[in-house]
């Protein structure tokens, strides 16, 4: 059956660039082995640090079948998913006016976060070359069984189950790309943007399609800082943790190859640099929290992670 529904669009401004310092790091993530993360030291080690990186839990076949799907989706005039979004660059090829653009409101509607504008058509420029500027990819599991098979792994699911402890929903699946000098994502925690109970376990896994590092936008994350519990995020380059917020010492880069995956706490605070390379990035991230876990609203969701409110400048 041909694929019918239109995707919803959204074209970014162009963001400044961050300062290199803010990425600089005390020292790189060490992974361990998909037998060792089911250990009790390993959970011990994700309570303590806040995330457990897994060494070779994918095999390669599966990841090129999930691969496929994604380049297929940057490329089509009809994308098999509900969002994608482009990075600001594209607009040095496309008529957008900067009057429609708009802020983030902060709300978890699925563009409250989002800075620019949106729209229900595909820009009208040649497919392999639009896709150079795709950025991100939401609302693809249904139409796509290899991007969902990775989401649905027997061994993802075995270690979400253990970390949160209890069986697990699929509640959120993106693809995050960074073409050549595609955009930070900057420091933030992931629960700032989900309207759960601050104490539901929220869990995150992000795996590279090829190899990660600080050169190419590779994971960073502030060790043990979700312990600290929720920060004050604000509009500025993005939803974000001030960047005079993000302590120095606690910084790990978190260099990854495909089959690796990063599971982490929804409160532990990670951002990723600009890619300063010539090919683009490739990852994936999934949200899981407990079947039983119930919805909040806006408010609640703010008043803990804040906005401009808070009375905090940054």
């Amino acid at each position: 059956m041909e694929y019918s529904k239109s995707a919803k669009v959204f074209f970014e401004p162009k963001v400044e660039r961050h300062d290199p310092g803010l990425y600089a790091h005390k020292g790189q993530a060490a992974g361990v082995t998909p037998s060792a993360a089911l250990a009790g030291e390993a959970r011990l080690q994700f309570a303590e640090q806040g995330f457990l990186l897994v060494k070779d839990l994918i095999s390669k076949d599966e990841l090129e079948a999930a691969r496929g799907e994604l380049e297929a989706l940057t490329t089509s005039d009809r994308p098999r998913c509900e969002m994608i979004w482009f990075e600001g660059g594209l607009r040095d090829h496309l008529t957008l006016s900067e009057k429609d653009d708009g802020d983030m409101d902060g709300k978890s509607a699925k563009s409250g976060f989002t800075l620019g504008q949106s729209g229900e058509q595909l820009p009208p420029l040649d497919p392999a070359f639009r896709a150079g500027y795709v950025r991100k990819v939401m609302g693809f599991i249904e139409h796509n069984p290899g991007l969902k098979a990775l989401a649905t792994h027997p061994r993802i699911i075995q270690l979400v189950t253990s970390l949160i402890g209890a069986p697990p929903c699929l509640f959120q699946e993106m693809a995050l790309i960074k073409p050549p000098g595609g955009r930070e994502k900057p420091w933030h925690q992931d629960q700032a943007y989900f309207n759960l109970p601050l104490d539901t376990p929220v869990l995150g896994i992000w795996m590279p399609f090829g190899s990660t590092t600080p050169a190419n936008g590779c994971m960073h994350v502030l060790k043990g800082a979700h312990r600290q519990g929720p920060r004050p995020h604000f509009k500025r380059r993005d939803w974000q943790i001030c960047d005079t917020d993000v302590e120095t010492e606690l910084r790990l880069a978190v260099p990854m190859e495909a089959g690796d995956v990063l599971f982490f706490d929804g409160k532990l605070p990670h951002g990723t640099p600009i890619n300063e390379t010539g090919a683009r990035r490739w990852a994936v991230q999934y949200h899981y929290c407990p079947e039983a876990a119930v919805q909040v609203d806006d408010a609640e969701r703010l008043n803990a992670f804040g906005n401009e409110g808070k009375n905090v400048t940054c």
